[in-house]
């Protein structure tokens, strides 16, 4: 209730107020309805009683005590349904206020609010059941009608009740999910709070089916029964007697049509529209949009059902932020292989192209710079050289000090990859250049760098520890790359290709062939060619 609070507390109090008053005038709707579906049905039953009271009513001015017996019910009821909404309404009050919750205090509304409908319906039934009782001991103790009279009079006026609190537990809990309980519950748990009423969706329609069949069979049953009972002491002729219970059986139908189509109308909504809510979050949650959140109103399998999916969309946006920064520390499709699995754990050999550049003279850099310069200068270079890389399809595997290493090939699989790095360390090329500029107008040292790229066989796949795994290539191909760009120096020079990378190239590029050189770790000479500054051709 804590953070349903704090949503809450926009609200102003007269928004609440009419919300309240909301719940008074449906009360009284439905009680209302009740009583003039008795009064109606009263009115074309075919008892002496009752044809004696409309002549009582309608001549000798017997209406006015005949009407003023619902209004004092409704005071009594209203009083009732007053004390048993003051937790919501003090927590209401304070919430306009802005004033400090009492944690008991919020638990004891919550529980109210969820178990409101039921507490309402039940005070109808209970006060209709009290007056039916005094009315009915009333006419047998003071008019000396008959026992049999006043046992009809006392089931008449219980059915009032029973149609009331059917007809307010709807409407209310109808009122209540519209108003109330997305005010006081905007993010949903209300399965969570103990104390309150669970009612499951097979209970609710078992409820409509009851309210719409049951209640009528009823009073037609029991009215049936007394007006047997009376015939035995009447002289009506079986015609007569035939075409009233036919009429009163019409209305009776009648009336209870409408309250059953009202029912189902409501019913229906409780059920379909939290269902149509959920479909549009799952569409707009299946197109990306993770900030999506269904409404829960209730706390029956539709509420459990809304509050999995929140869980479920909250778990896909805080999967999908995952991705994306795992997607900031390996390269987005390494991501994306690695998370479908596609990234066998024991490696895998495969052809590739390896790039590794290097920056010149980056220790005395570092020595004559602030640590905060370097910082940014090598966040603009990495970034330089990562866009001029991934333009070519290539991923840059890591950055090592001030080394790049990246890869052509591998996981994603394309055979024209050695013609890809090359491409790659001529925009690598051009990218410095531009950086250089920037650097240049700001008063920055210019940087160099150096360029080796080499294609050959790599065992490609997921290494490190149990606990820590790392995407990494390993093989002679990685290690001769690496040594192909310390000859940078060597022929003064920034981008040296491997002679194994040549022979697979399916362009023609302006190289000039060194002569061959010793490298560390390896016994026979190692042949390389100059990328000249022309570019290339088809």
């Amino acid at each position: 209730m804590e953070s349903t609070i704090q949503s809450s507390a926009e609200g102003t109090s007269a928004g609440l107020k009419i919300s309240f008053m909301g719940l008074y005038l449906r009360n009284l709707g439905a009680n209302l309805f009740g009583f003039l579906t008795i009064v109606m049905l009263n009115v074309f039953t075919p008892l002496s009683f009752f044809k004696i009271q409309r002549v009582f009513i309608f001549t000798e001015g017997g209406w006015a005590s005949f009407f003023l017996f619902f209004p004092m019910v409704m005071i009594l009821i209203g009083l009732l349904q007053f004390h048993v909404q003051r937790p919501i309404s003090h927590l209401s009050t304070l919430m306009s206020n802005g004033k400090e919750i009492p944690a008991d205090l919020q638990e004891k509304a919550g529980q109210r609010l969820l178990n409101l409908s039921f507490i309402i319906a039940l005070i109808n039934l209970v006060i209709y059941i009290f007056v039916s009782t005094i009315v009915a001991s009333a006419f047998y103790l003071l008019r000396d009608i008959p026992i049999r009279t006043c046992l009809f009079l006392f089931f008449r006026t219980f059915m009032i009740g029973l149609i009331s609190a059917g007809v307010s537990f709807f409407v209310v809990e109808d009122y209540l999910r519209k108003t109330l309980i997305p005010l006081f519950f905007p993010r949903g748990k209300l399965v969570a709070l103990h104390g309150t009423i669970k009612i499951p969706v097979l209970r609710r329609i078992r409820l409509l089916n009851m309210a719409g069949t049951l209640n009528p069979m009823i009073i037609l049953i029991v009215t049936l029964l007394f007006i047997v009972w009376e015939t035995g002491e009447s002289t009506i002729s079986a015609d007569r007697l035939g075409r009233e219970i036919f009429l009163f059986t019409f209305i009776l139908c009648g009336a209870f049509v409408a309250i059953t189509l009202k029912l189902n109308v409501l019913v229906g909504n409780s059920i379909l529209n939290p269902i149509r809510e959920l479909l549009g979050v799952v569409e707009s949650v299946k197109g990306g949009d993770f900030n999506q959140r269904i409404r829960v109103l209730s706390n029956d399998e539709i509420g459990v059902l809304g509050d999995a999916g929140n869980d479920m969309i909250r778990g896909l946006a805080d999967r999908e932020r995952i991705r994306e920064a795992f997607g900031k520390y390996v390269t987005p499709e390494i991501r994306d292989q690695i998370l479908a699995g596609r990234i066998p754990l024991n490696g895998e050999r495969r052809m590739a192209t390896l790039v590794f550049s290097d920056l010149r003279d980056f220790t005395s850099y570092v020595e004559k710079n602030p640590s905060e310069e370097v910082i940014s200068s090598m966040r603009d270079y990495f970034t330089a050289m990562q866009k001029a890389i991934s333009a070519h399809q290539g991923l840059v595997l890591q950055y090592v000090g001030d080394e790049v290493e990246a890869v052509f090939g591998v996981p994603l699989r394309y055979v024209d990859h050695a013609d890809k790095a090359v491409l790659a360390g001529l925009e690598m090329r051009k990218s410095l250049e531009e950086l250089n500029q920037h650097r240049i107008k700001e008063g920055k040292a210019i940087f160099r760098h150096g360029i080796g790229i080499c294609t050959g066989e790599v065992l490609a796949g997921n290494t490190g520890s149990v606990d820590r795994l790392s995407y990494a290539l390993i093989g002679n191909t990685v290690n001769l790359a690496s040594r192909i760009q310390g000859l940078t120096k060597t022929f003064h020079c920034d981008i040296l290709v491997s002679e194994e990378t040549v022979k697979m190239l399916g362009h023609s590029f302006h190289m000039q062939k060194e002569l061959p050189q010793s490298v560390k770790g390896y016994s026979r000479p190692v042949t390389v060619y100059r990328v000249l500054e022309q570019g290339h051709r088809n």
